[in-house]
């Protein structure tokens, strides 16, 4: 026996194997072929929903689309927009509990993030962003590290407790930093 018959004998002996298996699969499983694409396709069509939804509700293609608007458009910070959310913030710090204190400054925190975005400051995170900011372009640069930080342990303890004065401070750091730059008139 060649070579070549016998490599021609063991495709010929594994291509029977493996019809004989496809063939006692679809007759054992034949009868249930219908109800298993029913059931697969309501699976995928629910799964499907459900991803549009989680999408829809956590605005992820809203938030893609003004990145890109911001990036196409040149991303003006805008100061009316800032002075609102400045006064957001201070309504939160003012409710007096601690939820919304901790709130008011993740807030400040994120507006700060975004102007430095929107200023071209590149980076991953805010600290990032923060360490290419020394003190002649931003006075109050060691306080608003002090700040930062303030939110992160907020964000990654959950049992830190911040007091109404602390939180006065920090949000008191936020607000030097804007008027700083401009973005709102009263502190």
């Amino acid at each position: 026996m060649t070579q070549d018959t016998w490599h021609m004998e063991y495709l010929d002996q594994f291509a029977q194997i493996t019809l004989n298996f496809r063939e006692n699969i679809v007759n054992f499983w034949g009868p249930y072929l219908p109800s298993v694409k029913f059931f697969s396709g309501l699976a995928s069509l629910l799964l499907f929903t459900g991803i549009v939804y989680i999408v829809v509700r956590i605005n992820y293609v809203g938030v893609q689309i003004k990145s890109y608007k911001d990036f196409f458009l040149g991303g003006a910070i805008d100061k009316k927009r800032t002075v609102k959310i400045w006064k957001q913030i201070q309504e939160n710090l003012k409710k007096g509990d601690s939820a919304h204190r901790k709130l008011a400054v993740i807030e400040g925190d994120k507006v700060l993030d975004d102007i430095l975005k929107l200023s071209g400051y590149a980076g991953d995170s805010l600290g990032d962003r923060l360490k290419q900011i020394n003190p002649s372009q931003m006075s109050n640069i060691q306080d608003i590290w002090t700040a930062h930080k303030t939110r992160n342990r907020i964000v990654h303890e959950p049992g830190f407790d911040l007091g109404q004065s602390e939180a006065e401070r920090v949000i008191g750091i936020y607000g030097r930093a804007f008027k700083e730059l401009g973005l709102i008139d009263e502190e």
